[in-house]
């Protein structure tokens, strides 16, 4: 799964650039430690591209409250195609969701211990996603809102969790978030494990746990864990 996410670009200028985004970003600033329920920058494809604020945790539009958010934080890419939740989403409201690295834990052991993990050949990248819009059935506000969708684990994740999120491969971008002619059998093809030797990952301190907290000493690596007691 994925819980927590940085996207810590410090000019977003270079996000632009990178994304091919049209419009602007207003009160931009980087981000450490992305958690569920907040409003992060997603890109969609509405001929052209879009860079805007979502709510992480999709509210599908027949949903009757929010509460479902709190399930939806990650989307099973075997089941996007299927799942009442995801289907409509996965047909025409695909996205990208720009990060810099992402946030495991691992927890067979005590206390669990957190790792960050990134590329390393690409300061960004972008996860599959998908968004949908659901109206407040009081208040009649439109709200926009995402799932980051996850695959199996590569050989760099597994020791640490079986699932991962679907990052992108550059190349791919585009096509996942074209709005037509595109089959669904090719979409499905897209999401899987992103190659472990392109990746890097390493012990963070447990300070991240804290959502309060967003600063650039989360993503620093620790020298060691912290003392551990297996669980098994």
């Amino acid at each position: 799964m994925c819980g927590r996410y940085g996207f810590s670009v410090k000019d977003i200028r270079k996000v632009y650039q990178r994304f091919e985004i049209v419009n602007e970003l207003a009160d931009y600033a980087p981000r450490y430690n992305i958690a569920p329920g907040q409003m992060n920058p997603v890109i969609t494809k509405n001929s052209p591209k879009r860079i805007q604020r979502m709510f992480w945790g999709l509210i599908p539009y027949w949903a009757k409250d929010r509460s479902v958010s709190f399930h939806t934080i990650n989307a099973r890419g075997e089941e996007i195609d299927k799942k009442p939740s995801f289907k409509k989403a996965f047909q025409s409201q695909r996205c990208l969701i720009p990060a810099t690295g992402f946030f495991e834990w691992k927890k067979n052991i005590d206390p669990h211990v957190p790792y960050y993990i990134k590329l390393k050949n690409e300061a960004m990248f972008a996860f599959a996603g998908l968004y949908d819009k659901w109206v407040d059935p009081i208040s009649k506000k439109e709200l926009l809102s995402y799932t980051i969708i996850t695959t199996g684990a590569n050989d760099i994740l597994k020791p640490i969790h079986p699932r991962m999120p679907v990052v992108l491969k550059r190349e791919d971008e585009e096509t996942w978030i074209e709005p037509d002619f595109v089959t669904s059998e090719k979409l499905l093809s897209l999401l899987k494990s992103y190659s472990p030797s392109e990746m890097e990952i390493y012990p963070v301190s447990r300070e991240i746990n804290k959502t309060r907290l967003d600063n650039e000493t989360l993503i620093n690596p620790v020298e060691k864990p912290p003392e551990q007691k297996s669980l098994l």
